[in-house]
């Protein structure tokens, strides 16, 4: 049924729960009080690798205000699964029993009236480690003679895929090749908001409140780990102060406070700090990619042929770091027409952090790769970088088409956005020529992509695959609450359901409801990540409305007596199509369905409700026989251009303008799209000149914020975005995602905008992240020498 009111999509909707947001009235898991709530403290592991001789916690006990103090041989619970035939088990307890094998490896946890008293008594743990020899590099991780930091695996490979292509090994053999390392370094997701958890145990059911992007999957870990029915577990996520992927991993904290909740009979909170957040959250990117492209006479690339090497840490982590290596060789073919690849994947652990997910998931490592090779490419055929690129993106005529890792890209603008972003990138190196300063040089860079958006989640936790659901019940007085699966950390998820739900039923977006984070009222999820929300919630709301639609219809069409194919919707209710005076709202519909009974249809149920479940059609949860896989519901394009302003005397790059031209389908909301854009492209350019995780033999290096550099407001420029609206074909309201396309360009389009900025020093060929003073001043010393 067709609704004649205007529609709510595309409209610059003002977002519902930004108000409460902003002016400080947001509750988060600190701020959730419980009656005789207490606080723990962990103890963590300070080498990186060393067998665990003794922990001992009598001191501790007799601290003032302390309640308990345990040890990881103390809990009773499982180990946390490993469900994923294709990569080695790994096998960790929530507290560290036998082996630590990283800094900031949970040893024990104490418990007391507050965090100042229970870290107080933490200190008094007597710990006894035996120092084991360490690896913090892959390579010294994969040497002969290297100390493993598994032994029954007997090496340090958590994951190994060598895959074979015939076609990829002919076009080698008879064309040119150019090959390139292309490495991003490890950095992390840093919310404002850290982790947090806080669990009750009362008649016999467990609660907690958490901040997690996926309620429903932590549930079913803790009744894995815990050994409880998952229908006697409530998880609960409160407003999160961000999550970027770091929030979508369960940690050892969230096994271990609901235990102790369970084992003390009281409330139990942990709040992370800052340095807590920085050496135990999950890291990211790390990642080393050899790629070589077999090169015809023009330029263009007919195979790609790599190895991509990720330093995963310890692995102790659930769901495995090892995913965005493969999303990355989903990504390294981007927008290109190139028709084969061969790229093989290792996952090494090492004593670091446990590697995990953060925004963008491998696209933006893969991105770098392909779009420095493609500039390599150029400069030695002596073609312009981008005619090289214009040869081969795909054109609209194209599609639908399949990548060589087997992406299928039903629509979209990749060559119309590549264009528009190059005309705009050049206007703005034109206009800061015309104020350049002295001693600092200027340059522009490209990187064009495409991004997978709604994925599957089995390949990285061999249990979940891609499913939603969405109820929605009409109250008595025509309004509207709908629960969905998915979570909010931010990204504006309780205006896009409201609207769809308002756009669906015709009805104001104030009589609508929203309901989310919390596994006893939402119906089951996956959660939000991998620019899912839009896509999945949509579809389970598309379908759930139309229930309803077909409902009210048949009760309209009862209480008009008229035919039910001759009613419309318009704003608030039904009419008689071209006669607005035969009219019924919905509020009136929703009072005989509920209440009015007798004034039902014949044969028509009482109750206006629905629930639907809804999984994208046409993605692959597995390879195929031929290794490819179309992993994600939908693509969304995007080419960015950067123009920098670097000083060689001091190595500092400025970024002074940049743009986005970005088609994510059909937008629901403009501003919440553009807010995603901005934050992705803040943080792209913090990963790309200022955070890096180094360590030195094991031990972290950057574990406060006075040497974890963020960027601030002063280093992100204006930012200007353009959209190009290509709907999916394939999913409801023809939307893709826009989650995470803003942090995947900025490290190709920065780091060849320097490179551009320093070709007449001599600069080429910059092949790594974060580009550092130091690290510039040594590229344009190693250049003049």
């Amino acid at each position: 049924m067709q609704s004649t009111r205007p529609t709510l999509l595309g409209v610059r909707v003002p977002r519902i729960e930004d108000d409460r947001l902003v002016t400080g009235r947001g509750r988060y898991v600190a701020d959730v009080v419980l009656p005789g709530v207490v606080e723990a403290a962990f103890v963590r592991s300070e080498l990186p690798h060393a067998q665990v001789v003794r922990v001992d916690a009598s001191a501790a006990l007799d601290s003032p205000g302390v309640h308990a103090a345990f040890r990881g041989s103390d809990l009773d619970v499982h180990a946390v699964a490993d469900p994923m035939p294709w990569v080695r088990p790994v096998h960790h307890f929530p507290l560290a029993r036998d082996r630590v094998r990283y800094v900031g490896r949970p040893l024990a946890v104490v418990v007391a009236d507050d965090r100042y008293l229970a870290e107080d008594a933490a200190e008094l743990v007597d710990v006894d480690l035996e120092p084991l020899p360490t690896v913090d590099t892959v390579e010294a991780a994969l040497s002969a003679d290297a100390p493993l930091l598994y032994p029954e695996w007997r090496d340090n490979l958590l994951l190994s895929l060598a895959p074979e292509n015939k076609a990829v090994d002919e076009a080698f053999e008879r064309l040119r090749v150019v090959s390139g390392t292309y490495t991003t370094h490890r950095h992390a997701a840093v919310p404002l908001e850290p982790r947090g958890v806080l669990a009750e145990y009362r008649d016999g059911r467990l609660t907690v409140w958490t901040s997690t992007q996926a309620a429903f999957l932590t549930r079913s870990m803790l009744a894995s780990v815990l050994g409880l029915p998952e229908r006697d577990i409530r998880v609960i996520t409160p407003d999160v102060g961000g999550g970027f992927g770091q929030k979508n991993e369960i940690y050892p904290e969230d096994y271990v406070i609901p235990w102790l909740a369970m084992r003390l009979h009281r409330p139990v909170r942990w709040i992370e700090d800052r340095h807590e957040h920085l050496i135990s959250a999950c890291h990211a990117r790390d990642m080393r990619i050899d790629l070589s492209a077999a090169v015809r006479d023009d330029g263009t690339i007919a195979a790609l042929r790599g190895r991509i090497r990720t330093d995963l840490g310890s692995g102790e982590m659930f769901p495995g770091g090892f995913g965005p290596s493969m999303v990355a060789v989903g990504s390294l073919c981007g927008p290109y027409r190139i028709p084969h690849q061969c790229v093989a994947v290792q996952g090494v652990v090492t004593n670091k952090t446990p590697l995990g997910a953060y925004r963008g998931f491998g696209m933006p490592e893969g991105t770098f790769a392909i779009e420095r090779l493609v500039d390599k490419i150029g400069r030695e055929l002596d073609i312009d970088p981008l005619e090289l690129r214009r040869r081969m993106i795909i054109g609209p005529h194209e599609l639908p088409y399949e990548t060589a890792a087997g992406a299928r890209l039903d629509s979209g603008s990749h060559r119309r956005a590549f264009d528009r972003a190059v005309e705009i990138g050049e206007e703005l190196l034109a206009s800061e020529r015309e104020r350049a300063e002295p001693g600092a040089h200027l340059g522009v860079g490209y990187a064009t992509y495409i991004e997978g958006v709604a994925a599957s989640a089995f390949s990285i936790t061999g249990s979940w695959s891609g499913q939603d659901s969405a109820d929605l019940r009409f109250d008595a007085d025509g309004g509207v609450t709908v629960a969905v699966g998915i979570s909010a950390m931010g990204q504006g998820a309780h205006t896009m359901v409201a609207t769809l739900v308002a756009e669906e039923l015709a009805l104001p977006m104030e009589q609508v409801r929203v309901v989310m984070g919390d596994t006893d009222i939402a119906p089951f999820g996956l959660g939000s990540w991998a620019s899912r929300s839009t896509i999945v919630a949509g579809g389970a709301i598309a379908q759930a409305a139309e229930v309803l639609r077909r409902k009210g219809t048949e009760i309209a069409a009862h209480l008009l007596e008229a035919a039910p194919e001759d009613l419309e919707l318009t704003g608030g209710g039904f009419q008689v199509r071209g006669s607005p005076g035969s009219s019924v709202p919905w509020e009136r519909v929703a009072r005989v369905a509920l209440t009015r009974t007798f004034d039902l249809p014949p044969g028509v149920e009482p109750g206006l409700d629905a629930r639907a479940s809804y999984e994208p059609p046409g993605m692959d949860h597995q390879p195929r026989p031929d290794g490819k896989m179309n992993a994600s519901a939908s693509y969304t394009n995007a080419t960015h251009a950067a123009v920098v302003k670097v000083y060689p005397t001091t190595g500092v790059v400025q970024v002074v303008r940049y743009a986005v031209v970005h088609d994510c389908g059909r937008i629901i909301n403009p501003q919440t799209v553009a807010g995603q854009i901005h934050g992705g492209v803040a943080q792209g350019i913090g990963g790309t000149l200022y955070e890096q995780l180094p360590y030195d033999e094991g031990q972290p290096l950057a574990t406060t914020f006075m040497d974890y550099v963020l960027p601030t407001a002063c280093e992100i420029p204006d930012i200007d975005t353009e959209e190009l609206c290509s709907p999916a074909p394939e999913t409801a309201f023809g939307v893709k995602g826009a989650g995470e396309a803003g942090i995947i360009g900025p490290p190709a389009a920065i780091v060849r905008a320097v490179e551009h900025a320093l070709e007449p020093l001599g600069v080429a060929d910059i092949n790594t992240t974060p580009l550092t003073p130091s690290v510039v001043r040594q590229l344009i010393e190693e250049a003049r020498s």
